[in-house]
């Protein structure tokens, strides 16, 4: 799960919420999965999908509704998804053929929240009788004086910033088409946007590195075999304890327990 200016990215499989640990995912290759966004703000959001750096909403935006929550399963075609996201290994065969890139594995997410919307209130009229019955003007709510901030949603100015922290690198996968499944978008409005847009970048992983005994130049590459959910519970290799995975340390003996 990665959070940022009140809103929420998950990657999720078969109804599971999947860890995400300094920025990464991991779920074993052959894997379908989907995009799971929740808004904590009262304001509507207006989002921008990339996976592999391919927009996969046809080039739409989706709207995401004030404290709700939106999940996308797969590529749009029109207002249309027809098949999940699949994660799959980037062979020596891909590379070739469709070469490599580099923001292969990245799901990157850049959202606009609405504009505050100030509402115009009327002035009310009292009389003031110290000044001799004369006529005098409040305004009811300071607010008024900044106007109303109702639009259509534009094109804005993009000034983000990456939210990708410091984590395992490598371009070990990508997305691909997966199966079949059916889900329907419509058309929507919101309000006049801010100019300046959030992005939440996750790197999507099907190999963690482990360092060699023998060599410590060496690194090996090791396949994750099983989706590492939120309540998925790492054995300790020492001494056989359980712990949740998102441990650092057995809290028995002190092994370390990260990947």
């Amino acid at each position: 799960m990665m959070y940022k200016n009140n809103f929420v990215v998950v990657i999720k499989n078969k109804g599971s919420v999947l860890r995400e640990k300094n920025g990464c995912v991991m779920l074993p290759f052959g894997t379908e999965y989907s995009i799971l966004l929740k808004n904590l703000d009262s304001r509507k959001a207006v989002v921008n999908i990339s996976v592999d750096g391919d927009d996969v909403l046809d080039g739409k935006r989706v709207i995401v509704p004030g404290n709700e929550s939106v999940e996308i399963k797969g590529k749009m075609n029109g207002t249309q998804v027809k098949h999940r996201f699949k994660f799959i290994e980037k062979t020596k065969e891909i590379s070739n053929h469709r070469g490599d890139r580099p923001d292969d594995g990245l799901v990157r997410v850049e959202y606009w929240f609405e504009q505050e919307y100030i509402q115009w209130l009327p002035p009310i009229t009292l009389t003031d009788y110290t000044l001799n019955n004369n006529v005098k003007t409040y305004w009811s709510d300071d607010s008024a004086l900044y106007g109303n901030s109702f639009g259509s949603c534009g094109s804005v100015l993009c000034n983000y910033t990456n939210s990708l922290t410091s984590g395992p690198v490598g371009e070990d996968g990508i997305t691909v088409q997966g199966s079949k499944t059916r889900q329907d978008f419509s058309y929507g409005y919101t309000r006049a946007l801010e100019d300046t847009s959030h992005v939440i970048v996750i790197q999507l992983r099907g190999l963690y590195a482990k360092k060699s005994s023998g060599n410590k130049s060496t690194v090996l590459y090791k396949k994750i075999e099983k989706a590492i959910t939120i309540k998925t519970k790492f054995r300790c290799p020492t001494c056989g304890r359980r712990s949740k995975s998102s441990a650092k340390w057995c809290s028995n003996c002190g092994t370390n327990l990260e990947m």
